[in-house]
């Protein structure tokens, strides 16, 4: 509330004074820093009123506290993880600028929060970079647990339960086209963007493959803004929010140019498919989708608008999150072979004694394919999509006799779980036979990395089943019809694939791996029949 105040106060000043451009450059910094100090202190103050200490944690400075213990180096988990091996706790705690991060480095203490209370850790921390400027903070998985986001999480769930069986043959036609197009490119990202697309807005839209490429520059960009924005301290004005209010011109002030940018493309990418499915659904034309389903189930006794806005926002929802996520992993899968075609060759012989050599797996081959599930599983362990997601805690909570402040961010890294040695012996080696008992099959003492990659408690990923299913048969399908191969020099030798270090230029919420290239070889000379098959699970 008092920061609220100050906030209004300073933008009406800003208003008068924006004129004189050099006082106004004073005022704010005067101004930022007495809110600065006022705010610190009275949250310092609140917190000293308890007898439990806060978790471990580095030295806080004062006002600034740990702002300059945050991570920078692009992956936040690794630094996560080595505080927490620093200070010898699975739980962590930064302040910075008065606002408390509490990390969790574990998945017991992470499923004791967040699944077993998640009644007070599903909320999510308003933001005001990805939230307020850029405008996702209505979208649900940005918004915090009230009745709007509970009626979009119901569409969604209704959308991808949890027998994605009806999605098969709409999956099997994505992936052939993209087993046709992975070895006509020297960027594999392309292809692997359009089949993302291509399923997700069928799904969600009822939106045919052409159609569905068309959209893909305003998603790439758009989706950006949740990659970079949405990790806890990438942006100062996140933990300064009455940065919002500076102007444009003001040095610093860059997030607002982008922040501009970023929301002129959501709102694109979140009006124009579900205009497109609208206008179909008007004409009796649309395919059945998330989307179509939901607006012919509208009550015309209720608000219309308001439903279409419901529908709307949980239709981009499930657009953002599939658009991006799965891309990243099929394309860390395929690097990983390039690293270990030691178990490319164990793959190919499974797929040839079961599905036969120049023939396409289908989901009827599942069961009898555990080495092709392990191998599903070791790529979300070996190279975790989102390793660091936050939570947001509603009240002051204990645990294990510490105190986890009320509003805190609480920050699951998902990344530290899922290298945990004791439960992943050598976890920097892609193995996927830690997921097999003696016997061959899947081993279920082992923990599914799915488990802790789809996250926790209320916030789980509704997709979680039709994003497994579709990182299954694009990987089955891929090693069926392709030796994955390193590229060739200028003399036609193999380039020796060279491992690459886990950084990235600058912070963001998906772990991508730097682009590479590679070849796809044929398997089979059968292989442009067996793509051209319609034959269907």
């Amino acid at each position: 509330m008092l920061l609220a105040i100050f906030s209004e106060c300073y933008r009406i000043l800003c208003a008068i004074l924006s004129p004189c451009q050099q006082f106004a450059m004073i005022l704010t910094i005067v101004f930022f820093l007495v809110v600065l100090s006022c705010t610190v202190f009275f949250r310092q103050s609140l917190r000293k009123q308890t007898r439990y200490p806060l978790p471990p944690g580095p030295k806080k400075l004062p006002i600034v506290g740990n702002l300059f213990n945050m991570p920078r180096s692009g992956v936040a988990w690794l630094e996560y993880a080595a505080l927490s091996r620093q200070y010898k706790s699975d739980i962590i705690h930064l302040s910075v600028l008065g606002n408390s991060i509490v990390v969790v480095n574990s998945a017991k203490i992470a499923s004791d929060l967040l699944d077993k209370r998640s009644l007070i850790y599903s909320s999510r921390r308003s933001t005001i970079m990805l939230g307020k400027l850029v405008g996702w903070e209505t979208v649900l998985p940005f918004r915090s647990n009230d009745s709007s986001w509970k009626q979009q999480r119901k569409i969604m769930s209704q959308a991808f339960p949890t027998d994605s069986t009806r999605f098969y043959s709409m999956l099997m036609r994505a992936t052939r086209s993209l087993l046709k197009a992975l070895p006509c490119t020297d960027d594999i990202f392309d292809p692997l963007h359009v089949w993302a697309a291509v399923t997700i807005m069928d799904v969600t839209y009822g939106i045919n493959a052409e159609e569905a490429k068309a959209h893909l520059p305003i998603a790439e960009g758009a989706i950006e803004a949740i990659i970079v924005a949405g990790i806890p301290g990438a942006f100062f004005v996140d933990q300064i929010p009455i940065l919002r209010y500076i102007p444009e011109w003001f040095p610093g002030a860059g997030f607002k140019t982008k922040a501009k940018i970023w929301a002129e493309l959501r709102e694109r990418m979140t009006n124009l498919p579900f205009g497109l499915t609208k206008e179909r659904v008007a004409m009796g034309l649309a395919k059945p989708s998330l989307t179509s389903v939901a607006l012919e189930q509208i009550d015309d006794q209720q608000d219309v608008g308001e439903q279409e806005a419901l529908i709307k926002t949980a239709a981009v929802a499930a657009y953002a999150g599939g658009s991006d996520t799965t891309v990243t992993a099929l394309h860390s899968f395929i690097w990983a072979m390039l690293q270990y075609p030691e178990v490319q060759i164990q793959a190919h012989h499974e797929l040839d004694r079961v599905v036969g050599p120049g023939n396409l797996p289908s989901f009827a081959h599942k069961a009898s394919l555990p080495y092709i599930a392990a191998i599903v599983q070791e790529t979300m362990r070996y190279y975790p999509v989102a390793p660091v997601v936050p939570h947001r805690l509603i009240v002051d909570d204990i645990y294990n006799g510490y105190l986890l402040p009320r509003g805190s961010a609480i920050v699951s890294n998902i990344g530290s779980m899922l290298y945990n040695e004791e439960v992943y012996p050598q976890p920097n080696i892609f193995n996927p036979a830690r997921f097999l008992n003696n016997n061959g099959n899947l081993n279920p003492n082992v923990k599914d990395p799915a488990d802790y990659a789809f996250g926790f408690g209320r916030r789980i990923c509704p997709g979680k089943s039709f994003a497994s299913a579709s990182l299954w048969l694009a990987i089955a399908s891929i090693l069926s019809c392709y030796s994955i191969e390193p590229e060739l020099d200028e003399h036609g030798e193999p380039i020796k694939p060279q491992l690459q270090e886990r950084t990235q230029s600058g912070l963001t919420l998906l772990n991508k791996i730097p682009p590479f290239k590679c070849r796809f070889v044929p398997r089979s000379g059968d292989l442009p029949r067996m793509l051209d098959s319609n034959g269907e699970d």
